[in-house]
């Protein structure tokens, strides 16, 4: 269900027509690094007895919805970005910078 998901979002990338420039890409680039981040930090907190405290998952979520909840907001903000030209790099870098400030807040917390 998760595999359908992701790539009928990247298909429908291919619509929009604007092309991406270098720096929007690369800005994407950081945006998904970012997430794995986040969601690796957010793994290593979770094996440690930590909570989560992003309501959407809840306080112990397991490692699918984890996976699942971070990859549908990438994926969104993927599509969102593409169609919304005019705010691209302003949308990834908020989302770079929302899931690089949880990173760090996991790496500050864990034990």
């Amino acid at each position: 269900m998760v595999y359908r998901l992701f790539i009928i979002a990247f298909l429908l990338t291919g619509c929009a027509s604007k092309p991406w420039t270098k720096e929007e890409k690369q800005l994407l680039g950081l945006s998904c690094l970012a997430t794995v981040a986040d969601m690796v930090t957010t793994f290593d907190g979770l094996d440690n007895g930590n909570e989560e405290l992003n309501p959407i998952m809840g306080r112990h979520p397991s490692k699918e919805k984890v996976v699942v909840v971070l990859g549908l907001s990438q994926i969104a903000t993927t599509i969102i970005a593409h169609y919304w030209e005019s705010a691209r790099m302003w949308l990834l870098g908020a989302k770079t910078g929302a899931n690089a400030a949880c990173t760090f807040h996991n790496l500050r917390t864990n034990h």
